[in-house]
């Protein structure tokens, strides 16, 4: 593995060192403190550095893995000036966040954009654009309507309380209810407005559907074809 020593990261096509770039771009981060603020720079600036160098050297590693297996080549990254500017800002991004799993979207979004040279500059910046503002609330909620299979057990027990396999609503709120309870916390309140807003952003959408292998169960929504984009675009990749 290169070191911040090395002169010469491949990843990047700019001849610098990590540790010079990290440098900088925490320095853009926290030029939004105004001048004189040293107490809330302080508070800013170490956290943002480390989990930015941290960002970037498993992205780097893992990078590296896909070269040797063959997957990607660095050096036709290196030519592609999208790529770098995506990659740019996709550190911004991890900047801002302290959420793993959000850290592990973004690190997983860039991998699977490297695995894609013909996808376009303008859908990857989309796509970017909206993973960046997921959390991970946001997230389970785009992959339980997309697969509530996978919640089987969990939509069983609310069948307690349904007719014909629809959740009964409470406050004109059923998808808040059926969130609340498969998740196993947070009121139904807090999972009515998480879903308002992945909608909002069209990656669900409120038409009720059955379960696969259980057509008497019924959950409250569906994913869209968007939302199933960017679910494989932060999918976990086989490094092999």
């Amino acid at each position: 593995m290169s070191s911040d020593e090395d002169n010469d990261i491949e990843v990047y096509p700019a001849v610098e060192p990590t540790g010079d770039k990290v440098y900088r771009l925490v320095e853009t981060v926290t030029s939004v403190v105004p001048a004189g603020q040293q107490m809330l720079h302080s508070l800013i600036a170490p956290p943002i550095q480390k989990r930015m160098e941290s960002w970037i050297k498993k992205t780097e590693e893992k990078l590296k893995i896909l070269e040797e297996n063959k997957k990607i080549d660095l050096n036709e990254l290196n030519s592609r000036p999208e790529f770098s500017a995506l990659l740019l800002r996709t550190i911004q991004a991890a900047a801002v966040t302290s959420q793993d799993e959000q850290l592990a979207n973004l690190r997983n979004y860039i991998l699977n954009v490297s695995l894609k040279p013909d996808i376009s500059e303008d859908e990857a910046f989309i796509f970017l654009e909206v993973i960046k503002d997921l959390t991970p609330s946001h997230v389970r909620v785009i992959n339980f309507y997309n697969s509530p299979e996978n919640y089987l057990d969990k939509i069983i027990e609310l069948q307690q309380g349904t007719v014909k396999g629809i959740i009964k609503p409470r406050g004109n709120i059923p998808q808040g209810q059926e969130l609340s309870h498969v998740f196993g916390y947070g009121e139904p309140e807090y999972w009515y407005n998480i879903y308002n807003i992945v909608e909002g952003k069209h990656l669900i959408v409120s038409l009720d559907q059955g379960i696969k292998g259980s057509p008497d169960l019924t959950v409250r929504g569906q994913s869209t074809e968007f939302g199933r984009k960017i679910l494989s675009m932060i999918l976990e990749i086989d490094e092999q």
